[in-house]
C-alpha cells in the first residue's frame, strides 16, 4: 500500500472513530446513604436517574451509588459533592450548619402541613435567589419531607409522656423543639437512629414515616404518634461548574426533570407514605399507633410557638424569609 493510499484509510477510519469517541455519554454519580431498597431511593432517584438518562439522547448517563457506596456518614454528604467524588447526592440541608440556614423555616413547628407545599414554596424561593447558600450550585431538588411524628419505646398518649425522654432529631431546630417539649434532644445521623434506640442510647424519635420506614426503626419501637410537627429540609444538589461543562442535551434533560417536576415526582411518594405506612404498622399486634386528638395537637402547638418565634428573631433575614415563605404558601395552597 503507496503512502497516499495509506494516508486515505487513515483518514476514513478517523471519521469513524471521532463521532464514535463524541458519542460516549458524560456519567454523573449519584449517591445515596440510603439502601436501594429506601422508598426515597428506589422510587424516586433510581427512577429519576433513569428518566434523565433517556431524555438526554444519549449524552448522559446517571449511575445510582446507593447503601453508602461513596460514603456513609449522611452529615458529610454534601462533602462529596464538593470533593468531586460524588455529582449528585441526597442530602439533608441541616447536616451543613451556617450554609443553608434559610431551609430551616420547613422545620418550624406548624407551618407546612405536607411535602408537596413546602417544597413547592422552597423551590420557588430558590429559584428567585431568596435563600442562602446555593449561588454555586444546580438544585436538581429542594424541599421538605412530611412534618415529623413522635415514635417512642414508652406509651405516648399526651405532651407529659416526652418529659425527660431522651429523643433522636436531625437538626438545631428539632432539638430546641424537643427542648420545648420537655424532652431531652440527641442530635443522630439516619443511619445511626435505629441502632441508637436499640441499645438504649435514646428513647426514642422524632421522624417521618419514611424515614422509620426506611432503618426499620418500627422493629425497635413500637409507640407512635401521629402528629405534624416540623418538616425536614432535604435536597439533591449538584456543582453549577459541573452542570455547566454537560453537553446541551444534557442539561436540557436535567432541567426538564428538575425544581418542580422533581418535586410532583418525591411528594407523590413522600405524601401518600403519610397515610400508608402508619396503617400498616397499626396492624402489627405489638405496635400501637395514636393519632393526636385536638386537644393533644394544641398542647404541642403551644408549647412549640416559642421555637418559631424565636427563629424569627434570631436573624435580620430570617423574618423576611418567613414573610416570603407564608406569602407562596398562600398562592401554592390556592393552587397557583
Amino acid at each position: 500500500m503507496n503512502a497516499v493510499l495509506r494516508l486515505c484509510v487513515a483518514t476514513v477510519a478517523a471519521l469513524f472513530v471521532v463521532p464514535a469517541l463524541q458519542a460516549q455519554p458524560v456519567v454523573l454519580k449519584f449517591a445515596s446513604f440510603e439502601s436501594p431498597q429506601a422508598p426515597f431511593t428506589a422510587k424516586v432517584f433510581t427512577v429519576w436517574a433513569e428518566d434523565v438518562t433517556k431524555a438526554s439522547n444519549g449524552t448522559l448517563k446517571i449511575e445510582m451509588f446507593t447503601g453508602g457506596t461513596l460514603g456513609r456518614n449522611p452529615l458529610q454528604q454534601f462533602k462529596l459533592v464538593q470533593d468531586g467524588i460524588a455529582d449528585l447526592v441526597w442530602m439533608v440541608p441541616g447536616y451543613t450548619p451556617g450554609r443553608f440556614d434559610d431551609t430551616e423555616i420547613v422545620e418550624l413547628p406548624a407551618i407546612v402541613n405536607n411535602s408537596h407545599e413546602g417544597s413547592m414554596v422552597l423551590t420557588r424561593m430558590a429559584a428567585r435567589n431568596e435563600l442562602v447558600g446555593f449561588a454555586d450550585l444546580k438544585l436538581v431538588f429542594l424541599g421538605n419531607v412530611p412534618p415529623v411524628s413522635v415514635h417512642s419505646k414508652s406509651p405516648l398518649k399526651s405532651l407529659a409522656d416526652l418529659k425527660g425522654k431522651r429523643m433522636r432529631v436531625g437538626s438545631a431546630v428539632g432539638a430546641k423543639m424537643a427542648e420545648s417539649l420537655g424532652a431531652v434532644p440527641v442530635i443522630i445521623g439516619a443511619p445511626a437512629t435505629t441502632e441508637a434506640i436499640a441499645k438504649g442510647v435514646v428513647d426514642g424519635t422524632f421522624a417521618e414515616w419514611i424515614f422509620i420506614r426506611a432503618f426499620k426503626i418500627d422493629e425497635v419501637l413500637s409507640n407512635h404518634l401521629v402528629l405534624a410537627l416540623g418538616g425536614t429540609a432535604v435536597m439533591v444538589p449538584m456543582l453549577k461548574s459541573r452542570y455547566d461543562s454537560l453537553p446541551p442535551a444534557a442539561r436540557a434533560a436535567i432541567d426538564q426533570h428538575s425544581g418542580e417536576a422533581f418535586v410532583k415526582r418525591f411528594a407523590a411518594v413522600a405524601d401518600i407514605a403519610q397515610i400508608e405506612i402508619p396503617a400498616e404498622v397499626a396492624k402489627r399486634e405489638k405496635s400501637t399507633v395514636i393519632t393526636a386528638d385536638a386537644a393533644t395537637r394544641a398542647a404541642f402547638a403551644a408549647a412549640t410557638k416559642p421555637v418559631a418565634d424565636e427563629w424569627r428573631k434570631a436573624k435580620p433575614r430570617n423574618e423576611r424569609v418567613y414573610q416570603s415563605f407564608m406569602t407562596e404558601l398562600e398562592r401554592v395552597r390556592a393552587g397557583k
